[in-house]
């Protein structure tokens, strides 16, 4: 990898950190130059402008969130564990901070859903592309019987997501873990009561 792609790579990473705490409105372009400890001109010898940025940093924000699931998924053998998995995931954006700044999508969907289309359009494909993996794996689990056949699988996906983005939310909003373990625990009884057999 050639000098130039390891400094646009460390802007990136650099930035996403502040994109994911801070939002679009609250990231100007002198912190990122100041956290990345690059020239002015280091930042558009690779990038155009301040969009760019965070849209590449939103993909690298939302790489790490897919790579924490993608690991918590891989150590569970049934449908429901992985679903449970993913609920260990969120508890972890919580209390051990392990994506800076938490939920990628979440935090570009509340800051964004009036504001940068770009963003928001990147927060809805992300929502999607998490929304069909819970979809195949509550497929999966009604294919080989330990899901009720009849469960409606994008009704139970938004339950799901509606659970645990809304408890990093509250979490977040309050500094207290409290809340995203509630509506975990609420994720883990509404798969034991309504979705397996």
């Amino acid at each position: 990898m050639g000098k130039g792609q390891v400094t646009k790579e460390h802007i990136i990473r650099q930035s996403a950190g502040l994109f994911n705490t801070k939002g679009y409105a609250g990231t100007s372009l002198s912190e990122i130059i100041e956290r990345c400890q690059v020239r002015k001109g280091g930042i558009y010898n690779h990038f155009e402008n301040k969009d760019e940025i965070a849209l590449a940093a939103f993909d690298y924000s939302f790489a790490q969130l897919k790579n924490l699931l993608s690991e918590a998924i891989a150590t569970r053998s049934t449908p429901a564990d992985k679903l449970l998995a993913i609920c260990d995931v969120y508890v972890m954006l919580i209390e051990q901070d392990v994506c800076e700044g938490g939920c990628p999508i979440l935090n570009t969907a509340v800051e964004n859903d009036d504001g940068h289309p770009l963003l928001k359009q990147r927060a809805q494909l992300a929502m999607t592309e998490l929304m069909t993996a819970l979809g195949k794996m509550i497929r999966e689990g009604i294919e080989l019987h330990e899901f009720r056949k009849e469960v409606d699988v994008e009704a139970a996906c938004s339950v799901i997501i509606a659970l645990v983005e809304g408890g990093l939310m509250q979490s977040k909003l309050f500094d207290d873990s409290r809340y995203i373990r509630h509506c975990t625990d609420q994720v883990r009884a509404y798969i034991k009561g309504s979705l397996v057999i």
